[in-house]
């Protein structure tokens, strides 16, 4: 991906001195690219890897850059920045589909303004800003603030959201003013004029699919997949593949095969975890070159900081790893094939989780459990934050919520859905794109229009629970359903276990050790299961990152009852325990140790 802010100034002396103020700043990580593009009023710089496919033109109809792949479609054709201007040019009155392919994008045209879009999920971050006759446009809000023009101030409403879920909400960012732009949605803007927000795309929702059986259903799903992979990732150049050893990583493997593409497999962890003993079967299987790599938790601190920095806790602070990946995946080539969003998408919403015997109805409110639990909890936080500044935004915030997952359809499985992808799997999973992006451009073959609404049109109960997935790696790729599949815990089963792997499993219940000595013994090992690994709160890696922390517990008392911080995030010479999943309940946690980063350079004064 790149790095990029765009401005227009008409003090085309004041717009300069910006320019060369966050030129050195822009190369956000060592070996990148810095490029310009510029006309009159209007100036764009960004900084992105040398092969990262970045297009733009500059004449007398205005100025337009595009960051990455943007394919019209049906076919693989990525489109050009003067056909972008072409196909914006008339916008709003004129408003054309949306395009598939991971990128962003702004034109410009003097006397007409500015357009700027992106994905259909909105992956690729753009934030804005504006006063007067200066708008501000970036991958990030951080280089915003070397404006004269710029006023930093801190936005509670902003931190509620992120509070809440673990991510922003309604893209309130913590700096007042500065907004994330929709998924969906292209920003317009003329000068003189407030800033408006356009929808372009939503998925859409039928029931064109409901009378077809369960069989059809994988059929068409396969078919989708297929044509996607196709278009996004065409067989004419090399490609890397972040192969996990789950599901997604895994099915994407099996249509790259299929369609002929020259492909390098790059696996994260140890060789001891169960991820990566998923993991170099299935590359073998495929006949995959196949490398890996273990990302050192020594390397969390500076993650951590880059992570704070330039995301300003939009995507949460789970995966401050992420950013020690990037050069491992440029030695793979310039594209890497991701599988993010593709559980979310084909395994539809997750109210397999909201459900009991005993309580079958999906609610609002247990739908908004669900994603709190990654956050602050309701009844915690509104003892956490000072009321004498917040009032009462935590009732408000949860308000908005539940007002937009009502608004999103008429059936509760697809409001779910809905959330599910506009929220969480845009930030907490999707985010990560951006970072991987400095090392390879991402292709993700599942934020494609023609997979989002097959999908939309077929009821919850051929997805929900991967179930159309598992069956179509099953049907279509049965050598891939036999190998053992990783599930984040101790049992990998393969979806479809070969009879001398059901024998072998049988054998070892039979000579089953009592559970408290096989609890024994996984305790004095090393975590095998690589996200409870690379997650733990009390390991070396987040310790460091607690310890760099704590000196900035202070900065944010006047935000925050002292003594509820203690209770919620003890200093780090306390080992923090955990009553059921160490990955969700440290979630809310970790997102206070970034906002504990973030106060070091952005609360001055507040």
């Amino acid at each position: 991906m790149a790095n990029f802010v765009v401005i227009i100034d008409p003090d085309i002396e004041r717009q300069s001195r910006f320019i060369e103020k966050i030129r050195p700043l822009i190369p956000l990580v060592e070996g990148l690219v810095t490029n310009t593009c510029a006309m009159g009023e209007f100036y764009a710089i960004w900084a992105s890897n040398e092969r990262a496919p970045v297009s733009y033109v500059a004449d007398d109809q205005g100025t337009a850059v595009l960051w990455g792949e943007a394919i019209n479609g049906p076919g693989s054709e990525r489109i050009t920045a003067a056909q972008l201007r072409e196909r914006w040019q008339n916008l709003p009155d004129d408003l054309p589909d949306a395009l598939d392919g991971f990128y962003a994008a702004v034109v410009y045209q003097p006397k007409v303004g500015v357009v700027v879009g992106a994905d259909l999920l909105g992956l690729f971050p753009v934030y804005y800003y504006s006063r007067g006759e200066i708008l501000l446009v970036g991958s990030s809000p951080e280089l915003f603030r070397c404006h004269p023009e710029f006023r930093q101030e801190f936005n509670p409403a902003g931190l509620v959201g992120m509070l809440l879920l673990m991510h922003i909400f309604e893209g309130q960012t913590l700096l007042r003013e500065v907004r994330r732009l929709a998924a969906g949605h292209v920003l317009g803007w003329q000068p003189g004029q407030a800033v408006r927000e356009i929808k372009q795309y939503q998925i859409p929702l039928s029931t064109r699919y409901y009378d077809l059986p369960f069989r059809a259903h994988v059929d068409i799903l396969e078919q989708a997949v297929d044509e996607a992979v196709r278009r996004h990732a065409p067989a004419n150049r090399r490609y890397g593949l972040l192969l996990s050893g789950g599901l997604d990583s895994r099915m994407l493997g099996g249509f790259l095969q299929r369609n002929d593409v020259d492909v390098v497999a790059l696996t994260l962890g140890l060789p001891t975890d169960i991820e990566m003993k998923c993991a170099v079967p299935v590359a073998r299987t495929l006949n995959f070159e196949h490398r890996a790599v273990n990302i050192s938790t020594e390397q969390y601190p500076i993650c951590s900081r880059t992570q704070v920095q330039w995301e300003h806790g939009a995507n949460g602070f789970n995966f401050v790893m992420n950013w020690g990946v990037y050069s491992y995946l440029s030695e793979l080539g310039p594209y890497v094939v991701l599988g993010y969003i593709m559980d979310a998408i084909l395994g539809g919403p997750l109210i397999h989780y909201t459900y009991s015997k005993h309580s079958p109805h999906i609610t609002f409110d247990k739908i908004f459990t669900f994603y709190n639990n990654w956050g602050i909890k309701l009844d915690l936080l509104k003892k956490l934050l000072r009321r004498e500044l917040f009032g009462d935004l935590v009732e408000e915030t949860v308000a908005r919520i539940r007002t937009l997952y009502e608004s999103y359809a008429e059936f509760d499985s697809s409001r779910a859905w809905f959330f599910e992808l506009y929220h969480r799997q845009r930030f907490h999973v999707g985010g990560a794109a951006w970072a991987l992006s400095f090392g390879a451009w991402p292709i993700l073959p599942a934020i494609d229009r023609q997979v989002l609404e097959i999908v939309g049109a077929m009821p919850s109960a051929t997805i929900v629970e991967r179930r159309a997935q598992k069956e179509l790696l099953c049907t279509k790729f049965p050598a891939l359903a036999k190998l053992p599949l990783d599930r984040n815990s101790y049992q990998p089963e393969p979806l479809q276990p070969r009879l001398r792997y059901l024998l072998t499993q049988s054998l070892k219940q039979q000579l089953k050790v009592p559970r408290s000595l096989e609890r024994l013994v996984k305790s004095r090992q090393v975590e095998r299961r690589y996200y409870y690994r690379i997650s733990d709160f009390n390991g070396p890696g987040w310790l460091a990152v607690r310890r760099q922390a704590e000196p900035y517990r202070e900065r944010v008392l006047h935000l925050f009852n002292g003594d509820v911080l203690a209770e919620i995030l003890p200093p780090p010479h306390i080992t923090v325990e955990f009553k059921r999943d160490g990955i969700v309940e440290a979630s809310g946690l970790k997102l206070l140790l970034g906002f504990l980063l973030w106060s070091k350079e952005h609360l001055e004064g507040f």
